[in-house]
């Protein structure tokens, strides 16, 4: 979806959908989530928030977890929730942040679908590099980058599993295969983030590259405390 649709009127608020696909373990990401959609209903858009937490595979039957490597790929149940909410709350923007496991990346498809333009914000580098760090055993690692992929498996760079890191191999691939990456639009935290994310057009055009935009994250102010009686404040 070209960047120019997200061009709205200066007096118009377009309502957003945020969706986060939360880990067992809480992070810096949830925290972005959640600024993110503080920050927009203060400036005056309504902001609806899809997300599932991984904490569900606990609790999920046998036959469901071993359905879970084909939901990591495409998920029905999350690609049918978007579809209706997109429907029903008259979405305008769909904004995405993660989706491992539980949302996958079928919410791309059906907003695409819906034609509602869609962001994604790369918190990590799993497009390029299924551990998403671009580190491995203690130092900087880039294979994935010159040589695919496929570098991943021979470490099992995600969770030290090579069954783990097959699974996130074959979604990242097959939904290059599929186009769908280049209709989307993305927010990169650093230059660096956004270089690093465009290698992934090193043998043909994957993304658009003036689709991808750089926005730090941000965290409110806090509010200071008043000085207590009998002591002032001296610049040095």
């Amino acid at each position: 979806m070209p960047a120019e649709n997200l061009t709205v009127q200066p007096d118009s608020r377009p309502k957003i959908l945020l969706i986060h696909n939360y880990y067992q373990i809480p992070g810096g990401e949830d925290t972005v989530v959640a600024n993110e959609k503080k920050l927009l209903e203060a400036n005056g858009h309504e902001v609806v928030l899809y997300t599932r937490n991984n904490n569900e595979i606990k609790t999920m039957s046998r036959w469901k977890k071993l359905l879970l490597p084909f939901m990591t790929v495409y998920n029905p149940r999350s690609s049918r929730d978007v579809k209706r909410i997109i429907k029903d709350e008259n979405i305008d923007i769909v904004h995405v942040h993660n989706t491992l496991n539980l949302i996958s990346p079928s919410v791309y498809y059906a907003a695409v679908k819906c034609g509602v333009p869609v962001v994604q914000t790369i918190h990590n580098f799993r497009m390029i590099c299924p551990g998403a760090t671009l580190y491995r055993d203690g130092h900087l690692c880039e294979d994935c980058i010159g040589k695919g992929l496929l570098c991943a498996l021979e470490h099992g760079c995600y969770r030290h599993s090579k069954a783990q890191t097959l699974i996130l191999v074959i979604s990242v691939l097959l939904h290059k295969t599929t186009g769908i990456y280049g209709k989307l639009n993305y927010i990169c935290l650093t230059e660096f983030n956004r270089e690093k994310l465009l290698t992934i057009n090193k043998k043909k055009q994957i993304i658009d590259p003036a689709s991808v935009f750089v926005k730090p994250n941000f965290s409110f102010p806090q509010p200071q405390e008043a000085p207590q009686a009998g002591h002032s404040e001296v610049s040095q």
